[in-house]
């Protein structure tokens, strides 16, 4: 009976590492691992205004009960960190703000965001709360959910990616095969005059949707030591937020 019961602790322990070790933004069932509403393709920024919000003011509410003082400071300091490289404002959404404000939850797995850019409704991020600096608590993940709620996509699908990366297809599942797809050539889709960024906080990791362990994405030039990194926005990602959303003497 004893042999019983440690190995059923042995089988769920690793269950629940296992867990654990999945990277929180990739995941299936999501566009790109961490976007619930796939919507138009931008191809990195979105340049249409309607999608930007408006005077740069993110009004935003937090779920309750969801986040201790820990958690809560590490959001308040990614806000932080924001707003003092750029223009963009977050404030805690009114009564009257709350239809449009961005939902700050954290109930559900992984972080991921609802849409990229403003929407009239459909603002929100998730944010499930691992240990601080772990997961959906590195500061790179919470960088990364509030750029795709600012109207940011992933940097592997800029339409100049082929440049700089190889895509490994035959390391990927076909199911997967969406998230890597950048052939739309219909849509606005913004740069804004910058190159391509190994070091963007928005960039997937080299294993990303990995069906072996090997790498799915290739860089193809030098200076990609940190492709993938979540410590912080990038001096890329700084000038994209800038001109985004036109932040005088922030450029």
């Amino acid at each position: 009976m004893l042999g019983i019961k440690l190995a059923l602790i042995l089988f769920l322990s690793r269950e629940v590492l296992s867990k654990r070790e999945r990277d929180p933004e990739i995941r299936p069932g999501y566009y790109q691992g961490d976007i619930l509403n796939r919507g138009i393709k931008f191809r990195n920024g979105i340049g249409n205004k309607i999608y930007h919000w408006p005077n740069a003011t993110v009004h935003y509410v937090i779920q309750p009960n969801v986040f201790d003082e820990a958690h809560l400071a590490k959001i308040f300091e990614a806000m932080a960190d924001i707003m003092s490289k750029s223009c963009v404002v977050f404030k805690l959404a009114t009564k009257n703000e709350l239809p449009f404000a961005l939902n700050i939850t954290g109930n559900n797995d992984g972080c991921n965001a609802m849409a990229l850019g403003f929407r009239t409704s459909l603002n929100g991020i998730n944010l499930e709360p691992y240990p601080i600096d772990q997961g959906c608590f590195r500061m790179g993940s919470i960088l990364h959910e509030f750029l795709h709620a600012l109207g940011f996509e992933h940097q592997h699908v800029a339409q100049n990616r082929d440049e700089y990366i190889r895509i490994e297809w035959e390391n990927i599942d076909k199911e997967y095969f969406v998230n890597f797809v950048n052939e739309d050539k219909t849509t606005t889709w913004h740069g804004f005059g910058e190159p391509y960024d190994y070091d963007s906080v928005m960039h997937y990791v080299p294993l990303a949707f990995s069906r072996n362990g090997e790498p799915t994405i290739v860089a193809l030039k030098e200076g990609n030591h940190r492709m993938g990194q979540r410590f912080e926005m990038s001096k890329t990602d700084i000038r994209k937020l800038n001109k985004m959303y036109k932040c005088h003497g922030h450029v």
